[in-house]
């Protein structure tokens, strides 16, 4: 099969992708770095830093306004645009300075000792058990929390909020996804229409009652902001931290490293987005008639913009299917480029690293089986479905 018929098949996903992507994608990038596929109605698959970089900062040719498999919302959303994630250009550009505030370094930092707190909890849950699974039983219990107290959702209904989340996710037929799904969605609707007209300094009181490019958004705009909101923070700190953790377990020397260095969080943390980017693909819509990589566009045709491809680009990084600190800096797109460049990326940093500093001062000597084998998802998020672990050290907090 050549590389073009490859190509035409792709489809980011097909749940038996995951382990070979990276090969896949390179082989894409060498011969084919703008593929067609014809998975979901056609697409072009962009594999490259530089058409990735080209494409996301041009929002008046690529148009985020783009379906190509996402998070699930709900069927009232219909076709209603989300404020700030499919937006472009000036609406894109007032929406995200309005929000910009509540995402500075200033004020992730100010959601540290919140994040401390609940990871040290659960942390010590863990502590005397002796073996986990890291994923269930911690990266995915922190992240909605957070992001139910960055909607500014009080504390006591923050893990109604993460329990309809794990619900949805977990679904095990068409019917429990839609209970749940509605579910939720009434809990975010309450959620929105309790804070019209009230006061008070978090994302979701602030655009229910704010006067943003000319007018108020109405319910369902900031329902399907919400859920992509809710979304963003939530999978993607998720499965980031699982490749974190999963790192650290396999690499026992990596581990010793940073256990007697904390300090090296950041750089682990950093080279944890290059290498498994947890966003692995999102969308545009061309616009206007144009080409990239001297293959011609129109006006309706899909792009798939694979993220992690482009941080092994071997223009970039020759080595890049490594993980190893101490790399030179150079800029990657594990969060994004562009416009939408990850708005809530300081709010990640701080996030993975106080969960890590608190998981690894409490059980510095976990490790994962030998000759354990990661089973990684892919499509819109990247992700390893399970961290298996084991310890032998029980010192309490």
């Amino acid at each position: 099969m050549t590389v073009h018929e490859l190509a035409r098949g792709f489809d980011h996903l097909d749940p038996h992708i995951g382990d070979t992507v990276h090969e896949t994608l390179r082989e894409f990038r060498r011969e084919c770095p703008v593929a067609h596929s014809e998975a979901h109605g056609g697409m072009y698959v962009v594999t490259r830093a530089d058409e990735l970089r080209t494409v996301a900062e041009h929002g008046e040719i690529f148009s985020s306004a783009a379906e190509v498999g996402a998070v699930v919302v709900a069927p009232e959303t219909g076709r209603v645009i989300a404020p700030l994630f499919e937006q472009d250009l000036t609406e894109h550009a007032v929406w995200r300075r309005h929000l910009q505030p509540f995402f500075t370094p200033r004020a992730a930092a100010g959601h540290a000792g919140y994040v401390r707190r609940v990871a040290r909890e659960l942390v010590a849950e863990l502590v005397p058990r002796g073996e986990a699974d890291f994923v269930p039983d911690l990266c995915a219990r922190i992240p909605p929390l957070v992001v139910a107290s960055l909607l500014g959702i009080p504390e006591p209904e923050r893990p109604i909020l993460a329990s309809l989340v794990h619900r949805l996710a977990g679904a095990g037929s068409e019917q429990e996804a839609s209970e749940a799904g509605q579910e939720y969605t009434d809990f975010l609707l309450a959620q929105i229409r309790a804070r019209r007209g009230a006061s008070g300094n978090d994302v979701l009181t602030s655009v229910v009652n704010s006067d943003i490019g000319g007018r108020l958004a109405d319910d369902y705009e900031l329902l399907k902001f919400a859920f992509l909101l809710v979304a963003a923070g939530n999978l993607t700190t998720t499965d980031q931290l699982a490749s974190i953790l999963l790192e650290l377990a396999c690499d026992d020397a990596l581990r010793r490293r940073v256990v007697a260095d904390p300090g090296l969080l950041p750089q682990v943390i950093e080279e944890s987005v290059r290498h498994e980017s947890a966003v692995a693909a999102t969308g545009r819509t061309v616009v206007t008639d144009t080409e990239l990589a001297g293959v011609p566009l129109h006006k309706g045709d899909r792009m798939l913009l694979t993220w992690g491809s482009g941080n092994r680009d071997e223009k970039y990084f020759p080595d890049g299917d490594e993980f190893k600190l101490g790399r030179p800096r150079k800029p990657h797109l594990g969060w994004g480029a562009g416009a939408h460049r990850c708005l809530g990326l300081h709010i990640a940093r701080v996030e993975l690293r106080v969960i890590c500093e608190e998981l690894l001062a409490a059980i510095p000597d976990f490790r994962a089986p030998q000759g354990f084998v990661p089973q990684r998802s892919y499509g819109v998020i990247r992700g390893v479905k399970s961290v298996p672990v084991t310890w032998r050290s029980h010192r309490a907090q």
